[in-house]
């Protein structure tokens, strides 16, 4: 069993008509004992995943266990 999982992690940001994609889809798992790192482009998501994952922010759709 994961330590952290996330499966079709999706995040819809709206600005009124605008709806900004920050995560679409997203898929991993980190295993108990297992050292990860969040790393991209910016605008990639990294920060918006950080801040679900310590549940400063939810996520639109999507199954997250930790």
């Amino acid at each position: 069993m994961a330590y952290i999982e996330f499966k079709n992690v999706k995040k819809i940001y709206k600005m009124g008509d605008v709806k900004i994609r920050a995560l679409n889809g997203v898929d991993f798992k980190i295993d108990k004992g297992e050292f990860a790192v969040v790393l991209g482009p910016s605008g990639a998501g990294k920060s918006t995943i950080l801040n679900i994952l310590g549940g400063m922010d939810t996520c639109t759709t999507g199954e997250i266990t930790v």
